[in-house]
């Protein structure tokens, strides 16, 4: 294990004694797009008095807004109306989106908010120079930011600034980051950069490869002919108790929640399977997150139709694993607990 102890980088952490909402009380909220992080978004702002609008195209989500309350307009109007500006709509169709619907009816009294610094820190989006440009992102899935807000509860998030023109621009993020509710909990300042690396390497390298590190032991299990109860139940399915422990107690102590001989071998015999070839590995990860190489695959793919995209996702839905995941959903839902 190698050591860290001592060479810590740390940031500070803010929270609502920060910040202050009155910045944005008076001044109209734009949320662009009203999918995962937009209905989460819009609602906790309106709960907290501020006043909001959708801009949306006429889809589900439209729906789905004027079934939540809130008044839906095409994006152009929406900006136009707006003078804080949530960009929430998918890192894909941001840059057209942009070019075409947002762009040209941006004016100096606008604030411009990003919930990733994808679009920006990579150049599909070159935002104007006239205006604040800022970041305030959760760190998880739409639903679970307003499922914790409406408990009276917050999620950890980040916040930033990549153009400051008003001498207002950190305050403002902070501002929109309490009215998002994730300054209940806490949020650290970061810069676009640092914030799309550590989330690209998130959704490859970190958590996301959780995925495959399971998936990969459900079929080695499998392949000695163990039954796939025995696998899921041992593999997908205990990873959650995991995870409620490491959330909470101090992760040293939740290693060492179990067993005598649960905890002598997840400290002593792990290391054999990760090895520090899968640190090497991550290492090269990150170097090619922040040279723009994972950015410029994901480009070509969308250009091809995504292809490669499709495929995986037809060979996941289609894993044999979907057949006893399938009964321990089901009796999650018909025993009431997990």
């Amino acid at each position: 294990m190698a050591e860290a102890k001592g060479k810590l980088k740390r940031d500070r952490f803010y929270t609502e004694e920060d910040a202050d909402l009155g910045l944005i009380k008076d001044r109209p909220i734009a949320v662009l797009g009203y999918g995962s992080q937009g209905h989460a978004q819009a609602q906790n702002m309106r709960d907290q008095g501020l006043d909001v609008i959708i801009g949306n195209v006429e889809d589900r989500f439209a729906e789905q807004a004027r079934g939540d309350g809130f008044e839906v307009v095409p994006i152009p109007d929406a900006v136009q109306r707006g003078r804080v500006i949530l960009m929430l709509i998918p890192d894909e169709v941001q840059p057209a989106v942009f070019k075409t619907d947002i762009g040209p009816h941006l004016t100096p009294d606008h604030t411009l908010v990003f919930a990733s610094g994808y679009a920006v820190h990579f150049g599909l989006i070159t935002p104007p120079d006239f205006l604040d440009v800022i970041l305030s992102v959760p760190t998880c899935v739409g639903a679970i930011v307003r499922e914790r807000y409406a408990r009276g509860q917050g999620i950890f998030g980040h916040f930033g600034v990549y153009q400051d023109v008003t001498g207002q621009a950190h305050d403002l993020a902070l501002a929109v980051s309490m009215g998002i509710g994730i300054l209940r909990f806490g949020a650290t300042e970061t810069t676009f950069g640092d914030e799309v690396a550590v989330n690209l390497f998130a959704e490859t390298a970190g958590l996301s490869g959780m995925i495959k590190y399971l998936l990969t032991a459900f079929e080695v299990l499998v392949e000695a002919g163990f039954s796939a109860e025995k696998a899921y139940g041992e593999t997908f399915y205990e990873i959650q108790f995991l995870t409620e422990s490491i959330c909470r107690m101090p992760f040293g102590q939740a290693v060492a929640f179990g067993s005598p001989t649960a905890t002598y071998l997840a400290l002593t015999k792990t290391g054999d399977v990760v090895t520090e070839d899968v640190r090497e590995r991550m290492r090269q990860m990150l170097a090619r997150i922040k040279a723009g190489e994972l950015v410029r695959d994901w480009n070509l793919e969308q250009l091809a139709g995504c292809p490669v995209l499709n495929q995986c996702r037809r060979e996941i839905l289609e894993h044999p694993i979907s057949e006893v995941e399938e009964l321990f959903l089901e009796r999650k839902l018909a025993s009431g607990g997990v």
